[in-house]
């Protein structure tokens, strides 16, 4: 069996070590806290801080067969990349694919430099939207609807048109020159402008040719995803992210039939080729719902974060429910069908099951 061992707790961590049983592969978690979100979604965990202990790390790689950062911490992801001869097993990570995309304001002079077509940079008119310039985080991201809330935004943040259209996203994983991509998904936003909702869709031609040419330029190394938005007008690219993501790959997994954990240990193995358009195999609704008052109500993935123990709750064919302990309880819906109405009949079996847990 293999063994892979994650550098970080939280949701990117969950998304791979999801995606790691479902190919039958152990995994090591590696995190300073001692009880990460996660910790009960993995086979083991070891609790110390890299920077301070690089060489429990390098004796864990011996015994793993790759290293997967799943942070944003630049600080441990530069220590990372200084330690990375010393591993004994690959670390499937893009170093330098990822400091174009942690920062927007730079992945947008590269957006441009390849004729990427994104929101304009200089809207004459409200609305606008404002957006932080670093990470994935939304945080701060809103809609500006007049010229007078300008003057209170911080100088750092990126200020850009506001595009209205669905929010889509599609992952790609290269080698450097072969690329393989995933399946468009849906990304719902919620007020506060986080993803709380991810089904299928069919992949766009445009968008898929886009996303291509976004890894290629990059001679991309590993995992990404790119953000658009498809307007009136056409796609509008928002951002990339070389990072493992979350939630859409647990989604391109039910609906797609492939598994990105398993394209992105291929690719640092030589096992990857350019290939077709996936198609819409399954529906499949994946989404988190937080307990208020006696009711369940949509909210974005950040309020996972704040949890302290996220776990599997209920498992049967085509469902599965996680809940998340923390200042409100939180659950995450995974429902997949054959058909539409087959997921929405297990959706609607979650939402009994969730309540009678409220109950108790």
């Amino acid at each position: 069996m293999k063994t892979i061992c994650l550098i970080g707790g939280k949701l990117q961590g969950f998304e791979v070590a999801y995606l790691a049983r479902k190919s039958g592969i152990r995994v090591h978690l590696v995190d300073r806290k001692n009880k990460p979100l996660i910790h009960n979604c993995v086979d083991e965990h070891f609790c110390f801080d890299i920077t301070e202990r690089p060489e429990r790390l390098i004796e864990l790689s011996r015994h793993s067969d790759a290293i997967i950062p799943t942070n944003e911490n630049l600080d441990t992801l530069l220590f990372l990349k200084k330690i990375e001869p010393e591993l004994h097993c690959p670390l499937l990570f893009d170093f330098t694919a990822y400091d174009t995309s942690m920062d927007k304001k730079r992945s947008k002079e590269y957006f441009k430099s390849i004729d990427i077509p994104i929101p304009s940079e200089k809207p004459q008119n409200p609305p606008y939207f404002v957006k932080p310039p670093c990470m994935s985080s939304s945080k701060g991201a809103r809609i500006i609807d007049n010229d007078s809330e300008l003057a209170n935004i911080d100088d750092s943040m990126v200020i850009e048109e506001y595009v209205p259209g669905p929010v889509v996203s599609l992952e790609v994983v290269g080698d450097g020159n072969n690329f393989m991509i995933g399946q468009q998904t849906q990304v719902h936003i919620d007020q506060e402008h986080d993803c709380h909702r991810v089904t299928p869709m069919e992949t766009d031609p445009i968008f898929r040719e886009i996303t291509h040419l976004l890894a290629s330029n990059l001679y991309l190394k590993g995992i990404m995803d790119v953000e658009a938005i498809l307007s009136p007008e056409g796609i509008r690219v928002i951002e990339i992210d070389a990072r493992f993501p979350s939630q859409t790959p647990t989604v391109v997994y039910h609906s797609g039939g492939v598994n990105l954990l398993e394209w992105l240990m291929g690719s640092f193995a030589g096992k990857i080729k350019d290939n077709k358009p996936l198609p819409v195999g399954k529906q499949c609704n994946y989404e988190h719902l937080m307990a208020v008052d006696g009711k369940l109500i949509p909210v974005g993935e950040h309020v996972l974060s704040d949890g302290d123990d996220y776990r599997l709750f209920h498992e049967s064919n085509g469902l599965e429910i996680f809940k998340c302990r923390g200042k409100r309880q939180t659950y995450t819906l995974i429902c997949t069908g054959a058909t539409r109405h087959e997921m929405c009949y297990k959706r609607k079996k979650a939402i009994q099951l969730i309540k009678s847990d409220m109950k108790q």
